[in-house]
């Protein structure tokens, strides 16, 4: 079992039992109408600890920072939301940079996925069903009533557990998930995996989620029979998704028996997603050379999209292996089809600036983001590029640029550390004790945080403003680190 799944679950199971102990702090809370189980864990104790969670998560497996896949996702997600039964859409999403099919939602808003669910996924469709399936664990709020069950009908032991639990919490090591295997917990973790009715709820919700946001609901059943497949194929080592979310034959057959019900429609796929999908598979690739000759084989093969997609994938893959020159040859057909698509934008200018066009590509890359304001990609390269000419005002610039995406996408840990680096370079020291700080938040280094923060509230004296604001978020660091070690 995934041991960040087991540990969702364990940190759930400790915060059921201390409910009591901290129900004076929300006792003022109103439960959602309808939603029992807002009375046995609050929406903001959820909150608290998705977020949590989150950290812990960052701290110990890398994440996949891409701009342009992160955009996709987003776009996805909040395309299937608001045809959900979501009621809280403030979600903060993840990418795991694995190759393993596996994707996550935990309370509190918090969704994730391995990179690699777009290789194994064979369509968008198929990737929006296991994204819809997530939304609908959120929306029903499954591990929330599946502890309240558990705390009406099983008496726990919870002296080992708890020790362990605070191990695992605090230091951020194995060693709290070695204690559990060790006591009673292992027996609890299994009453505490998602039950069968609790995925079926989220099969027949994320059903009807696809088909309101005019997706095709059969591509869930089809993704499920993709996974089971590939469960064959693992063998004893099935992938890491089915160990939380297990498919049957059973289950597959009752998915396809609701998906019939749904009138048959076309629906068309986003080429965005074939595009990310190579971009995903050129990252995973043995090796430049070896992603050059997979793209150039399958140009020929497939619909449009995925002729696009590997045209792209090969432009890429050629940059990757220092050939910006053929690069650029094999994207300009793409930006003649698609002149403004900003996937291929960014890309010609990181060709260009590889091919010694730097000049040349920053001003392409301006152009483009006065007409998508904002942007979050074309930002991103164009920080990176100025940057890297190094004159004080192009770093002055680069500092403006990422600031302005700090503030737009503030739960992104590279973004901090980029941004802290190039406020080094400017000379502006306090700025960049508190990118630090944000940056080692994200990852959960809270002391390293603190640590930053009073440096930063040192360099600042005689600046009020800034220095209040300074320690306003000491006093926020200081709760969240309390939230964590219970």
């Amino acid at each position: 079992m995934n041991k960040w799944f087991f540990f969702t679950r364990i940190l759930f199971l400790w915060l059921a039992c201390t409910h009591a102990s901290v129900s004076h702090a929300t006792s003022n809370e109103l439960p959602t109408l309808g939603d029992s189980t807002s009375g046995f864990i609050s929406l903001q104790q959820e909150k608290i600890l998705g977020s949590s969670w989150l950290r812990s998560l960052r701290r110990q497996v890398k994440t996949f920072h891409d701009p342009l896949t992160y955009s996709y996702l987003t776009s996805l997600v909040f395309r299937l939301a608001p045809n959900s039964e979501l009621t809280q859409r403030d979600l903060n999403l993840v990418i795991v940079d694995s190759s393993a099919m596996n994707a996550f939602a935990v309370p509190g808003g918090v969704m994730g996925i391995n990179a690699g669910l777009f290789i194994h996924s064979g369509s968008e469709q198929e990737f929006a069903s296991v994204i819809a399936h997530e939304i609908a664990h959120l929306s029903q709020r499954h591990y929330a009533r599946s502890l309240e069950r558990q705390q009406k009908t099983t008496p726990l032991a919870l002296a080992g557990l708890l020790a362990s639990v605070i191990i695992a919490a605090t230091t951020g090591s194995d060693a709290g998930i070695a204690a559990l295997a060790s006591t009673q917990a292992l027996a609890i973790q299994s009453q505490l995996s998602y039950s069968r009715q609790n995925e079926q709820e989220a099969d027949r919700i994320g059903i009807q989620t696809l088909f309101d946001s005019n997706m095709d609901p059969k591509a869930m059943p089809t993704m499920f029979e993709r996974m089971l497949r590939e469960a064959r194929l693992y063998g004893n080592r099935p992938p890491e998704y089915l160990s939380t979310h297990p498919v049957t034959e059973s289950r597959v057959s009752d998915s396809r028996n609701r998906a019939e019900q749904y009138p048959v429609k076309a629906y068309t796929e986003d080429l965005e997603f074939h595009l990310i999908r190579s971009r995903v598979l050129l990252h995973y690739s043995e090796s430049g050379d070896a992603a050059v000759r997979h793209f150039e084989s399958a140009i020929d093969q497939g619909n449009t999209f995925n002729k696009v997609a590997s045209q792209y994938g090969l432009a890429i893959a050629l940059n990757k292996t220092g050939k910006p020159d053929e690069a650029l040859v094999a994207i300009t057909p793409l930006l003649e089809q698609y002149p403004n698509r900003i996937i291929f934008i960014v890309g010609k200018a990181t060709f260009m600036a590889k091919n010694g066009q730097l000049n040349e590509s920053i001003e392409l890359l301006r152009k483009h983001l006065s007409r998508n304001p904002g942007n979050y990609a074309i930002s991103w390269a164009l920080s990176k590029q100025i940057a890297t000419r190094g004159q004080i005002n192009d770093l002055i610039e680069a500092e403006s640029l990422l600031t302005r995406i700090a503030r737009s996408h503030p739960n992104e840990p590279k973004v901090w550390y980029t941004l802290a680096e190039v406020n080094g370079e400017v000379g502006n020291i306090v700025q960049l004790h508190q990118s630090r700080a944000e940056f080692f938040y994200l990852i959960g280094e809270i002391d390293d945080a603190l640590l930053q923060l009073q440096q930063a509230l040192k360099k600042s004296q005689g600046n009020t403003q800034v220095t209040a604001i300074i320690q306003q978020r000491i006093d926020d660091l200081y709760k969240a680190k309390k939230g964590i070690n219970f």
